[in-house]
């Protein structure tokens, strides 16, 4: 298990830094996804991943509205859209319905599952944070 802090930004942006041994950053600027940690750097097309749907909020909006919800223990609402080979399950907030997480396979099936907590909204930020880092 990773832990770390992001920023979004919509549409399709993104910057997580997480803590760790490996010091893992995450960084899309809406058009090339870049993780990066101290021994590797790996860059993907934004559109060849689900982040790229996730980090869409009116593609989120609309694909929900036409989606059944799930509520999970009361205080989830889970949605599962499959797009582009992609199943993606969306959690939000039941109180807020703020965006709170999902849960995705990669290209190899490694199941990913991301849980946004302390949300703050419409903070101030340094825009060059999505600026695509360089390799080592």
């Amino acid at each position: 298990m990773e832990k770390g802090n992001c920023i979004i930004e919509y549409p399709k942006k993104i910057y997580c830094e997480y803590v760790g041994k490996n010091d893992k950053i995450l960084v899309s600027n809406g058009k090339s996804l870049v993780i990066k940690t101290k021994v590797s750097y790996y860059r993907y097309p934004l559109n060849k991943t689900p982040l790229n749907l996730i980090l869409d909020k009116k593609f989120l909006i609309d694909k929900i509205y036409n989606l059944k919800e799930r509520v999970i223990d009361s205080s989830l609402i889970n949605y599962t859209i499959k797009e582009n080979n992609h199943e993606i399950n969306v959690f939000f907030d039941d109180r807020t319905f703020n965006l709170i997480g999902w849960q995705t396979k990669d290209i190899f099936q490694n199941l990913t599952i991301t849980f946004i907590s302390s949300i703050k909204r419409n903070e101030i930020f340094d825009k060059d944070i999505f600026k695509l880092p360089i390799k080592n």
